[in-house]
Parts: structure tokens; sequence; C-alpha cells
């Protein structure tokens, strides 16, 4: 809207193949196909091209009029004929907001909208727009690796950047447009996807089991150490555990070494102390004990073993805190640089603004604006000012102190509850000690000496017993870490193929149509045997001598024969679709303005013919081109195509 006036364009695009044609350029077909890209809320896909779309002002005849109000409006149809009408304003800004109408374009009204939104969210949240376009088209949320090792959803905004090209950047690389949303391998991704290889799902699965590696190897490095600390605790030492899990052999044995630098397993020591039990005579001609005595033994003994048990635990503890308070201390330090380094950029910003005619916020050197913002590498993390990071950076020293001096507190009176404890054992260990001399009268002392023998042994058996049962319970647990580590890993063997055997024919399937397209489209830079699509990128690469040494095809490929390449991908991705029932190419393609770098005439109306193939399968493609000569009229007429021309005409009228 302009000047109280209306200027619009209406096209409609059908099945098949669809020519946007105008005698020259600069007349909107451009305008058109990004329309495409910002009326999905694919903005990615068109970068740059955006500010054709939000411009403020129009050719007239009366020169430049200044734009009102500017919109897109956008019908679709899916698979099952069902359509959806989608307006996005661009003018006087570009909209995050998109009103959708589900039914035709000619029903649109007040009556029946919905809205949705972009950006964060778009996908997940139910008013989100990228979710209600992916349910519509039936486009499933796939899972990928990204470059964290976690997981993460494939975005439309990769699919279509492998099938929409547009004409400022699309033609400088195979998915030039593509975004970065942090997925690894992006374009290996996207492709397998579109191709409907494997390679993602088995990609899913290894890196599944790397994490399970992972977590299990963890489970038994933890395991083994506290291990054997526990049995080296009890004055023994254990092998046979290797030192890395999965290396060697299993085969654990608990020993001591004895006087003498003999070595006996904790299992003979055991069976030992039996037998020299057994032959110890009983003491039953001993009068009886004083009335209680033994139950004051007893009493006191189990006081001290739960005394020491308790003290070993705090003394563990108090470890633990300590290694706590060395990290908070560390990350302490690196807030206070980070703290000191933010405060002396404000100072600096203080300084340059001064001067109260000054220019708040510019640059005191070349008077460019400057806001202060820090700009996070990650896209997905919100821009923070100095002022706001100081602030952000405080609060977590803060955070850190607290915790700091809430661990130290605990250290504190952890260690006091320690040295409480030693003394109680002492005090346990003297009573102990008085009851055994008080007997020492009452009983002959070579049957002291036995009894002494006979309660050593019975306290070693004790303690064997303890030791071995709680050895064969962690061993069986480290066992069984072991067994599935080894199940884990033989599986991962099975997988250490990016690509499954039904991945490389459908591979090969991909690359015959591609060679078959290059050939057509008179591609001569190299041999078109020669010309491979590489499985470890899934992108096109030229074998350059018998060893088979494959490199990047833009190396020493002409800029004409680069153009080639790139339809012949592209269109190779569309005929490929019905290879596989796995495939989720969305059965549409674009082009704008595919005469690049002065292509051979003949060359480039055969590109006509291979569209006109590709849409013979079904589906969609779009071709926005300037037809000088009218040849392009004449060839499409001849193949059927839905021709839109606009002549010597502007697009908007």
């Amino acid at each position: 809207m302009f000047s109280g006036k209306l200027a619009y364009c209406e096209i409609e695009l059908l099945p098949g193949a669809n020519l946007i044609l105008t005698d020259s350029n600069t007349q909107g077909k451009s305008t058109l196909v990004n329309a495409l890209a910002i009326g999905l809320g694919l903005d990615d896909l068109v970068k740059g091209n955006v500010a054709a779309l939000v411009k403020d002002t129009l050719k007239g005849a009366q020169g430049d009029q200044r734009i009102v109000d500017a919109a897109i409006f956008l019908e679709i149809a899916n698979a099952s004929n069902e359509l959806l009408t989608i307006r996005r304003s661009v003018n006087p800004e570009l909209s995050r907001g998109m009103l959708v109408r589900r039914g035709p374009l000619g029903q649109w009204g007040e009556a029946g909208l919905e809205e949705y939104y972009l950006g964060q969210g778009s996908y997940t949240d139910t008013r989100g727009f990228h979710r209600l376009l992916s349910e519509f088209i039936g486009f499933p949320e796939v899972q990928v690796i990204s470059q964290d090792d976690g997981v993460m959803r494939l975005y439309l905004e990769y699919i279509f950047s492998a099938i929409f090209i547009e004409q400022k950047r699309g033609w400088a690389d195979i998915m030039a447009n593509i975004p970065y949303y942090r997925v690894r391998d992006p374009k290996k991704s996207t492709i397998a996807e579109i191709l409907g290889l494997d390679y993602i799902r088995n990609n899913l699965q290894r890196n599944a089991l790397r994490l399970d590696e992972q977590r299990l190897k963890a489970r038994y490095d933890t395991g083994a150490e506290v291990l054997k600390r526990h049995v080296n605790g009890r004055q023994f030492s254990i092998k046979g555990i290797p030192a890395e899990i999965g290396v060697g052999s299993f085969n654990p044995q608990i020993f001591r070494v004895t006087e003498g630098e003999e070595q006996r397993s904790l299992e003979d020591l055991l069976s030992a102390a039996e037998i020299d039990l057994d032959g110890k005579v009983a003491l039953a001609d001993l009068p009886p004990p004083a009335p209680g005595l033994q139950s004051r033994i007893d009493d006191i003994s189990r006081r001290i073993t739960s005394l020491v048990t308790r003290k070993s635990e705090l003394d563990n503890s108090i470890a633990a805190i300590r290694g706590n308070v060395h990290r908070y201390q560390q990350r302490l330090g690196v807030l206070a640089r980070d703290l000191q380094k933010n405060k002396e950029e404000l100072k600096i910003r203080g300084l340059f603004n001064r001067d109260k005619w000054a220019i708040k916020s510019s640059c005191p050197v070349c008077e460019q604006p400057v806001d202060g913002t820090l700009l996070s590498q990650m896209r997905s993390f919100p821009t923070m000012s100095i002022e706001e990071n100081v602030e952000y950076i405080t609060d977590q020293r803060n955070l850190l102190q607290d915790m700091t001096a809430v661990e130290i507190a605990k250290r504190e009176h952890s260690q006091v509850e320690s040295e409480q404890l030693a003394k109680e054992i002492s005090i346990a260990l003297a009573q102990h000690s008085e009851i055994q001399k008080s007997l020492a009268g009452a009983i002959p002392s070579d049957l002291m000496a036995r009894a002494r023998d006979i309660a050593r042994l019975e306290n070693a058996i004790t303690g064997y017993r303890d030791l071995l049962d709680h050895a064969e319970s962690e061993l069986a647990a480290l066992l069984r870490v072991w067994n599935e580590h080894a199940a884990v890993a033989a599986t991962l063997s099975k997988l250490s193929g990016d690509l499954s055997a039904d991945d490389r024919g459908l591979l090969r399937q991909f690359q015959q149509t591609f060679r078959d397209y290059l050939g057509r489209l008179g591609f001569n830079s190299f041999e078109i045997g020669s010309m491979v699509i590489d499985e470890g990128s899934l992108l096109p690469r030229v074998i350059v001598n018998d060893r088979d040494r494959r490199v990047r095809v833009d190396f020493g490929t002409s800029a004409s024969d680069w153009i080639r390449i790139i339809t012949a991908f592209v269109l190779a991705l569309h005929a490929s679709r019905d290879n596989s029932q796995k495939s989720n190419h969305p059965n549409v393609t674009v082009f704008d303005e595919p005469a690049q770098q002065n292509i051979d005439r003949e060359d480039y109306l055969k590109f006509f013919d291979i569209v006109a193939d590709v849409c013979k399968k079904g589906g969609q493609v779009i071709v926005a081109a300037t037809d000088k000569d009218h040849a392009v009229r004449t060839r499409a007429r001849t193949l059927g195509m839905h021709v839109i021309d606009f002549g010597s005409e502007y697009v908007l009228q």
C-alpha cells in the first residue's frame, strides 16, 4: 500500500515445473522467490535479500513512492491436498508473528485466523509457526548429533538450504545458506536425511553407545578405586583388576604379603585361621566370670567398632570437602579476574563519555555508536551489556563465596566431631584394657594366653569374612560393568562405518543420477566417470589419480561447471526422493536465475529438460529466470511447463 493505492502481484504455482520469466533483470523475480522463503519463516535462506522485501519506497510512474504497508500472503497445500494460508507483514517492519488460516486464500477473513510466532521455541511451542508448518507438511522430528555430543533437532532451515537456491549467495556453494544451529556435520546429516539414509539413525545409536561406554568406564574406574582403598585399608592388596576397562583380563585376587615375603590369598588366610581356631582347647574348666562382664566386654568392643567406622567416614567426608573448597576457590579467582576486566572496561568507557556535549556511547576515534553489548558466539545465547555482565559475575562470586563458607563450616564441624571421636575411641580402648587386666589375676597365665589367641583368631576370622563378603559383592558388580562394556564395545565395532550396505546402495543410485545430469548439462572440467559422491561427506568429489585420491570439485573446476555441479546435485536430490521411503525431501525445489557464470546457452536449455524429467515423478520445481531472447519460453512450452510470463512488466502492478 502506497499513496492510497495498492500494488500487488498474485501468481499460482502448480504441481510440476513452474517458470517465472521476465525479459530483463530487476523486474522482481527474486523478490517473488525470496517472498516464498520469508512467507515460510525460513529467513536464513535469503539472509541479505530480506532488505529488498522491507524497503521503504517503491518505484512508480511519478518516481519513488513511500510504502505504508506491505505483506506476503502464501497459500500452500500438503500431500493430503489440505490448504493453509499464511500472512506475514514485511513493512513497516518484518514481523515475527504469522497469521494463519486453514483454508484457501480466497476465503481469507478475520474468522478462523490464528496467530503463531517465529524465534526461540518455534519448533516446540504449540503456537510456534515452525511446529505448525512441520506438522502440516509431514516433516518429522529428526534427531541429530550436536557439536557438544548431545542430541538436537534437524530444522527445516537445513533441509531447505539444500533445495532452495536463491540468486545472491545460493550459487556460491552446495547448501551455501546453511544455518548454524550447532549440528555436527550439518551438510552430511541434511543430505543423508533427504536421501533417506540410515546415517543419522546409526550415528545416534553410535553416539548413545559411546555415552554408555563412557558411563560404564566411569563406573568401573570409581568402583575399582573404592574397592582398592577398602582392601588396602584392611592391610591387604588386590591384583588382577586392569587399570583400563576392556584391556586385559578381569581376574581379581585379594592377598597379603606375610613375613618372609610369602604372598597368601585372603581365602587361604581365612581357611588357615579357621583350622587354627578349631585346634585350640576350649576353656571349659575356667570359673565363670563376674556377672555381666562378658556383656560389658561385648558392648565396649561394639562401641569401638562403631566409633572407628564413624571416624573413618568423617575423615573421608573432610577430604572431599577440602577438594570442593579448593575448586570453589579456583573458580572465585577466575571470577575475580573477569570482574576486574569488566570494571576496567566500564572505567574506560566512562573516560570516553565525560564530555557532556559528546554523543553518549560513541567511539571517540571513529565516532561510530557503541552500545557496550557483549556479543555471544552462541546464537541461542542472549546478548549482555557490560553492566549486566558485572552484575552477573558479582552474583556468581557471591554465590560461590556463600557455598565456600558453608563447606568450610561443614569441614570445621566434621573436624571437631572427628577429634571428639578420637578421644572416645581412646577412652573405650583404655576401658577394654582395664577389663583384660582385671581378668589376668583370675585366670592362669597359660589359659589367659590361649584365650588371647582364640580372641585374636576370632577377630581375624570376622575381619577376613567381612572383607571377603564385601569384596565378592563389589567384584561381582565390577564384573557386570566389565561384561556390559564388552557388549557395548562389540556392538560399536559392528557400527564402525558411517554407512550401512543399504546406504551405500542408495548413494550409488544418487551418484549415477548426479553423473547423468552433469553429462546432460555439458560438464567438461573432468571426466564424468571421475566425479563421485564421497561417502565421508556425501558431497561431490573428483578422483585425481590411480590411487583413488579424492579432492574437492571446486579445485580445478571452471566457474560455469561449478554451476553445473550445484544444479545437477540439487536436481539429483529431488530425483532420488523415491529411491527410499525414509527420504524427507519436501518434494519441492527452487532455483533463482540458474543461468550463472555465462553458462553455454544450449547447456542451459538442457537444464529445463532435466527439470521436466524430475517433475514426471511428481513434486514441484520453481525456476525464476531472465529470458531476453524468449528461447526459454519456447523450450518450456514445448515441455508442457507452467509459465508465469511478466514480459517487460514489473512483478508488482
